[in-house]
């Protein structure tokens, strides 16, 4: 445990001193290097060489199952030419060049299976893939295409770059997976490593049918009330009551700021039906769930990613007694002031027909 200890600080130390020799690099650089080391730890650096101060933001890594811990010898060199440059003896831009080509020169080796939501293989799919270069002498990206064979296993090696993405096509299906994007460069805590005995399912949806969707796209702008309002999707308007949801707000007197971070939030109802909070990304999600909804859902803005003033949600939605399904994005944004507007979002596909086919005639 102390050895796995000490190889973690490692891989989180390097990439802030790196960070600090970036910062120090022409500005361009700095741009072009920030965007590769944007998934280190999320810290502020009080004593960068020059006496000033240095932060770093960190962006969380991309969930994957197959992830694993890699070699340190490249961690181990990159370490090496840290040392160098503070002695002097590299400047910055060869020890950039060192580092970006210890970190982010990594062989790319990826083994997948693509699947149809069944679990059964998708056979003979175009699997389209690009490679990002940045090595500290080329900057670029290479594309290319690999097939699939008759059950569905596909492989792509023998390129060197900071990760890998991945669009698989065939006719007659839609891709239904959200993580289609792999980090394999160093700099990244926990860099993505492909097991062949435990190939990547990329899902694809097989198309059942298409129907007719109802597009979703509504804004309101409306005075604060702590009263009901309801919502028709279908006919873009608020109304006295029925629609499809209703919704209230709460919130405190006074004004909501940084300095007053009061929490408030809302309640959300599905009219004659219910609502679940989407655990998919809903542009890849093609039938909606038949079981699982719940008449209402509470949202608060301190449990929220966006802020004091912005509550943000993903939804399934059952409304009409069955007889419509929606996915939408809600977006609701409070006024500073209890007296200030308040603004509200509506977006995604409803289907009127009484089926949870999600399968759009038009692009969704």
């Amino acid at each position: 445990m102390k050895v796995r200890a000490s190889i973690h600080l490692r891989r989180t130390a390097l990439p802030i001193l790196f960070a600090v020799l970036v910062w120090h690099s022409k500005q361009p650089a700095k741009a072009a290097v920030e965007t590769n080391t944007s998934a280190v730890l999320k810290e502020r650096i009080a004593s960068a060489p020059d006496g000033r101060r240095v932060e770093i933001s960190a962006v969380t890594p991309a969930l994957n199952t197959n992830r694993a811990s890699v070699t340190d010898s490249n961690v181990d060199h990159a370490e090496e030419v840290m040392k160098q440059y503070r002695k002097g003896l590299l400047n910055k831009g060869q020890a950039m060049k060192e580092i970006l080509s210890a970190l982010n020169d990594v062989p790319i080796n990826f083994y997948g299976k693509v699947e149809d939501q069944f679990s059964n293989a998708v056979a003979n799919a175009a699997v389209n893939f690009s490679i990002r270069i940045y090595n500290g002498t080329e900057s670029t990206v290479k594309r290319g295409q690999v097939m699939a064979d008759d059950k569905g296993f596909f492989s792509i090696t023998g390129y060197k770059a900071q990760d890998l993405g991945l669009g698989p096509q065939k006719a007659g299906y839609v891709l239904a997976t959200a993580d289609t994007f792999f980090k394999y460069s160093h700099l990244e805590e926990h860099p993505y490593a492909s097991d062949p005995k435990s190939p990547t399912v990329i899902r694809m949806w097989k198309l059942q049918g298409a129907e007719p969707l109802l597009g979703i796209n509504q804004h309101y702008k409306i005075p604060f009330t702590a009263a009901p309002i309801y919502f028709d999707l279908l006919a873009s308007k608020i109304v006295p009551s029925g629609g499809d949801l209703k919704l209230m707000v709460n919130r405190l007197n006074g004004s909501i700021s940084g300095q007053n971070p009061q929490d408030w939030g809302f309640t959300v109802w599905a009219v004659d039906g219910g609502l679940m909070k989407s655990s998919e990304q809903p542009s890849i999600t093609y039938q909606a769930p038949e079981s699982g909804y719940h008449p209402s859902d509470m949202l608060t803005a301190s449990s929220n990613r966006h802020g004091i003033g912005v509550i943000q949600q993903d939804f399934f939605v059952q409304s009409r007694n069955g007889q419509v399904y929606s996915k939408i994005d809600l977006t609701f944004g409070i006024n500073s002031t209890p007296d200030g507007f308040m603004s509200i979002t509506f977006g995604g596909v409803a289907n009127t027909n009484g089926s949870r086919n999600w399968e759009a005639t038009a692009s969704q």
